[in-house]
C-alpha cells in the first residue's frame, strides 16, 4: 500500500499543478488569482496528495519515497504537459527525461 500511496500522491500533485497552470494561463499570477475558489481547490488537492506522501514516508525509507516521487513526477508531469497542455518536447527535453529516469533507476539499485 505504501508504494501505491506514492503514486497516488504524485498523481494528485500532477493534477493539482496542471490545474494551477491552467488557472495561471487564464488569469495570470496575481493576489486575486491566489484567492480564486478553483486555485484554492487545486491547493486542497495537493494537500490530499501530501497526506498520501506522509503515509508512504511512515512505511518506506525516505530516499526510496522521494526518489519514487521524483521519477513519477517526471513521467506524470511530462505526460500532462504534452497531452493536456499541448506542450512540445524537443530532443534535449526528451534526453533530459531519459537521464532523469536513468538516475532514479540507478539510485534505487542495491
Amino acid at each position: 500500500m505504501a508504494y501505491i500511496s506514492v503514486i497516488i500522491a504524485q498523481i494528485l500533485y500532477t493534477v493539482s499543478d496542471t490545474w494551477k497552470k491552467v488557472i495561471f494561463n487564464a488569469g495570470g499570477f496575481s493576489p486575486a488569482t491566489l484567492f480564486k475558489p478553483a486555485f484554492i481547490m487545486a491547493l486542497l488537492l495537493a494537500g490530499i496528495g501530501f497526506v498520501f506522501q506522509m503515509y508512504a514516508l511512515s512505511k518506506l525509507e525516505l530516499s526510496r519515497t522521494i526518489v519514487m516521487l521524483g521519477m513519477s513526477a517526471v513521467i506524470f508531469s511530462t505526460a500532462a504537459g504534452v497531452l493536456y497542455l499541448k506542450e512540445h518536447l524537443n530532443l534535449w527535453n526528451m534526453l533530459g527525461i531519459v537521464f532523469a529516469l536513468l538516475a532514479v533507476f540507478l539510485v534505487n539499485l542495491k
